[in-house]
């Protein structure tokens, strides 16, 4: 049995047993905690981090501070955090890019996503959507982008914020979906890859609901579908692009919070019902709205069954692409 299936059984196990799922471990926590996001401050998991952090410090009675260590995709500050005291007191919030795609992308790496941490709950998801550029296409709709592409083989461009990212990937998936070849364009992080597409450089992106809403709505670029298994409140009128055809395009990014393996069992049952009381509260959930961040759908199988989905998707996602690390 693979080490985060044992671990988690375990876990279960000792949760059911006689007295423990309402003990509470002795003296925890007794001195701040921290949350690492690895990433650079401002992002959506970012932002969900801190609300969570304000939320856990009043449930926990200790302050919560969040410390984002960027770098390497991710892989920086989730090697830190897989590598700390498996004590309760270190908390990763990641996604996806980390916990779906990091392993097949990098290939060698120092730790392990898939072994090293055990899941206390969502923090929550936001929609990617597809943007096609009204000076790149004769019309900027999503038949008129799949035209282009068919008429062209390999020569309509895609940009994405890197090779390998989820904008990347996305893309990606909905080529394949389609029977298209299109030209990916890389760039270093999603500005310059949104400024190309308004400027008609590139015909296509997929990015976040909350980057694109503000173009989409001045006319720079058009929302032609939503990458999410249902309609965006903001946006009612487009479709998702699962309903437009292409099945393998629900694919909203997701941000967790991860404690190493390790963590004692009775620690990491105290912290994950601390968040979820925390991410099921009104205060947050009106973040979550105003931020175009909707709860996850777990699904079939529990958080274990919806992580081994996410791995198997983006693995197969990197292979089929080509992708490459930097």
């Amino acid at each position: 049995m693979p080490l985060l299936s044992s671990r988690r059984a375990l876990l279960a196990a000792t949760l059911a047993a006689p007295g423990i799922a309402s003990a509470q471990p002795a003296g925890f926590p007794n001195k701040p905690l921290r949350v690492v996001v690895p990433f650079a401050p401002g992002g959506i998991t970012d932002i969900l981090a801190r609300a969570a952090a304000e939320g856990l410090a009043a449930k926990l009675g200790q302050p919560v501070v969040v410390e984002n260590r960027a770098g390497a995709g991710g892989n920086v500050g989730s090697e830190a955090v897989a590598k700390s005291a498996p004590d309760g007191y270190t908390m990763l919030a990641v996604g996806p890019a980390v916990m779906g795609i990091a392993k097949p992308l990098y290939g060698r790496l120092t730790y392990d996503p898939d072994a090293d941490f055990a899941c206390l709950g969502m923090l929550g998801g936001q929609a990617n959507v597809m943007l096609v550029s009204p000076r790149a296409l004769p019309e900027p709709t999503l038949p008129a982008l799949v035209a282009a592409a068919r008429a062209k083989p390999g020569e309509v461009a895609f940009a994405s914020s890197g090779s390998g990212s989820l904008t990347h990937l996305t893309a990606e998936l909905f080529a394949k979906d389609a029977g298209l070849q299109m030209l990916h364009v890389p760039y270093r992080g999603s500005p310059p890859a949104m400024a190309d597409l308004v400027s008609g450089q590139v015909a296509m992106l997929c990015d976040a609901l909350t980057t694109a809403l503000p173009l989409h709505q001045g006319g720079q670029v058009r929302i032609v579908g939503i990458a999410a298994g249902t309609r965006a409140a903001e946006l009612p009128e487009v479709p998702t692009l699962v309903e437009a055809g292409y099945p393998n395009l629900d694919v909203p990014n997701w941000f967790g919070l991860f404690v190493p393996v390790a963590t004692p069992a009775p620690i990491a049952q105290r912290l994950s019902a601390a968040l979820a009381e925390v991410t099921e509260a009104d205060s947050y959930r009106a973040l979550m709205r105003a931020r175009s961040a909707t709860p996850v759908a777990i699904g079939a199988g529990g958080i274990d069954g919806f992580l081994a989905r996410e791995r198997t998707r983006w693995a197969e996602a990197v292979r089929s692409s080509g992708a490459t690390a930097g």
